[in-house]
C-alpha cells in the first residue's frame, strides 16, 4: 500500500495509504504556484485560500467554495478571491503549497471543527457539554452550553495541512497528549502495515473502559459493516479509534 511518504511527500498526521486521502487528486497542476505534476490535493467545504492582506500583511482564509472577496481580519481592507481560479472547476493546492500554508484543509475533531478561523484563534469551534483534561476549555455559548477547546495554533495549523480521509459520517480527529494525533488508516490497512498477534487485543486496545466496540470483536470491522479510523500518539505512541457505520 502506497503512502504519502513512499512518494517523497510526509505528512506528521498522515501514515494510511494515499487512498484512504479523500482529497488527494494525484498528480495535476497546482491552482496557487501553478507548477504542473505536483501531487496535489482539492480544495472544498469549509477550505480555505490563505492570502496576506495587501495593505497590513495580515493573513487571512478565503472559502475556497465561495470563492468571494473578504474584507481583512486585521485591518478591513479588501482581499480579492484570485480571478483566475473563481471559474475553476477544481481548486487544487499541490504539497508545497499546502505544506508551506498557502491553503487549509479544516478538519472536524473529538473537540469540534477545525478551520482557519480556529487556528487564528487557538480555539476549535467546539462541541455542547465539552469537557476535557488535555486542555483549557472555552465558553463560546453559554444558552446552548457550547464549549471550545483552547488548543496552541501551531498544532492546529498543522492539521490544516493534512489531508482529510474518507469516512461515511465524517471524521472525528483524536488527539493524545495535548497535541492531534496520526492518522494510521481504517482497519484492514492498519491489520497489514503492523500485523498484530492478536487483532481482537488489538482492537480492545483501541477503546476505552466504557465503549460498547469492545465488545463486539473484529468481525464487524472484517466484514465492513462497521469501519475503524485508528490513531497513534506521537509523544506517548497510545492508539486511539473511531468508528462509524452507513
Amino acid at each position: 500500500m502506497t503512502t504519502f511518504a513512499d512518494l517523497d511527500i510526509p505528512f506528521p498526521l498522515f501514515e494510511a495509504p494515499t487512498h484512504e486521502a479523500s482529497d488527494y487528486a494525484g498528480l495535476a497542476t497546482c491552482r496557487l504556484c501553478r507548477r504542473g505534476e505536483r501531487h496535489c490535493f482539492e480544495l472544498g467545504m469549509g477550505d480555505a485560500l490563505i492570502l496576506p492582506c495587501p495593505a497590513c500583511g495580515s493573513e487571512n482564509g478565503l472559502s475556497a467554495k465561495d470563492r468571494g472577496d473578504v474584507p481583512c481580519r486585521s485591518c478591513g481592507g479588501l482581499i480579492v478571491f484570485p480571478p483566475s481560479l473563481v471559474a475553476k472547476k477544481q481548486v487544487l493546492a499541490c504539497y508545497d503549497c499546502l505544506r508551506e500554508g498557502k491553503a487549509a484543509i479544516a478538519h472536524d475533531t473529538e473537540f469540534g471543527l477545525v478551520a482557519w478561523e480556529q487556528a487564528v484563534e487557538g480555539v476549535t469551534n467546539g462541541a455542547p457539554g465539552l469537557r476535557t483534561e488535555q486542555f483549557e476549555v472555552v465558553t463560546i455559548d453559554p444558552a446552548e452550553d457550547w464549549y471550545g477547546a483552547r488548543i496552541p495554533s501551531q498544532d492546529l495549523w498543522e492539521l490544516l495541512r493534512t489531508p482529510v480521509f474518507h469516512s461515511w459520517q465524517g471524521e472525528s480527529w483524536l488527539f493524545c497528549c495535548s497535541r492531534p494525533m496520526t492518522y494510521l488508516g481504517g482497519w484492514s490497512s492498519v491489520v497489514q502495515s503492523l500485523q498484530p498477534n492478536d487483532p481482537d487485543a488489538f482492537l480492545l486496545a483501541l477503546f476505552g473502559p466504557d465503549d460498547e466496540a469492545r465488545s463486539w470483536g473484529s468481525e464487524p470491522f472484517l466484514e465492513g459493516s462497521v469501519s475503524l479510523y485508528v490513531y497513534r500518539c506521537r509523544a506517548c505512541g497510545r492508539r486511539r479509534a473511531t468508528y462509524d457505520s452507513d
